[in-house]
């Protein structure tokens, strides 16, 4: 399970406004910053929940962070699309009506949700994230929804989240929370339209954000097992970089099983290149794939890998002729 980065962006929004220090919270993660602050960027459920618990662990101010961060969600903007999407409602019943679709925002794939009632001033359904799992990232969530009637004008709902169930509701107040606004003379027509093209645009960017994780772990997977692969055969620079005058153990029939050693690690290698370079294809200047280059420096094993190979055969032909010398062969 995904949680959309919206979430990391909302807290790093706080923050910057409440000027607390985040380079702390930032080394907490191994994602970089600019990928914590894109809304349409996902990270693991785990990963998030730390995230949180770095964050929480971090601020200096007293009462319920993430409580305060969800609540302030209409004036950090930090949704992305959606704040957009939002604000271009002119009520919330559309929101509140259709949980699943708010959910699908922030949690990957979509959750189904099961048992829910609705009346005039609430909603509640059961989905399967738990709150005792995820307590950081469902008092973020409940927050959120807590938040949207202020898109609106109106005041904050309330909720709670008690393992898989999730209730929300407004205050009688809010009545008119569900009667139409008519300081909004928008057409419904268009504004269905631009609705719809704004949450389609915020999709395929979701989406190609995810694609982009699978080719990341793909791409991390494949380096994984290159270097399994090499290190299950032969540290074979390190052996052979010793004194020639040690080895003199090697026989021929060794010196030939090495240089075979030798040509199938090189067959890895190209293996390996073809691979990345299939994973890589057009998307090489897409953020999260030049990260995953970088962390494991592609470039430089490229360039180092031919040059060690080079050396090992050398010394190898060294200690061939040598033992040739030795032997008068």
């Amino acid at each position: 399970m995904l949680f959309s980065c919206k979430i990391s962006s909302a807290v790093l929004s706080y923050f910057e406004k409440q000027g607390e220090d985040s380079n702390l919270l930032l080394e907490s993660t191994s994602l970089p910053e600019e990928f914590l602050c894109d809304p349409s960027y996902w990270m693991k459920a785990g990963e998030m929940e730390n995230f949180l618990l770095a964050a929480q662990r971090i601020a200096k101010e007293e009462g319920p962070l993430l409580q305060k961060i969800g609540h302030a969600g209409p004036e950090l903007r930090s949704w992305g699309v959606l704040d957009s999407v939002l604000r271009m409602m002119p009520r919330p019943q559309e929101i509140f009506s259709q949980p699943q679709r708010f959910l699908s925002y922030f949690i990957s794939p979509e959750p189904p949700v099961d048992h829910v009632i609705k009346t005039e001033f609430s909603i509640e359904l059961d989905l399967p994230v738990s709150s005792e799992i995820y307590p950081l990232v469902t008092t973020y969530l409940k927050s959120a929804f807590e938040s949207l009637p202020v898109y609106v004008g109106k005041p904050l709902a309330t909720g709670s989240w008690n393992d898989i169930h999730l209730k929300i509701n407004w205050a009688s107040e809010q009545e008119s929370i569900f009667e139409q606004d008519p300081g909004h003379q928008i057409s419904p027509e268009l504004l269905r339209s631009v609705v719809s093209s704004l949450e389609l645009h915020q999709r395929e960017l979701e989406e190609k954000n995810r694609e982009l994780q699978v080719r990341n772990e793909q791409l991390s997977k494949a380096q994984r097992e290159m270097e399994a692969q090499i290190a299950e055969k032969v540290d074979v620079q390190g052996v052979l970089s010793a004194d020639v005058h040690q080895l003199d153990f090697i026989d021929e029939n060794s010196i030939q099983i090495l240089t075979h050693h030798i040509s199938r690690l090189t067959d890895y290698m190209v293996r390996a290149q073809q691979l990345v370079t299939m994973l890589v294809g057009q998307e090489r200047t897409k953020p999260a794939v030049k990260e995953a280059m970088r962390r494991i420096d592609w470039d430089r094993i490229k360039t180092q890998f031919p040059l060690t190979v080079q050396e090992t055969r050398h010394i190898l032909e060294k200690t061939q002729k040598k033992y040739q010398e030795q032997n008068h062969v």
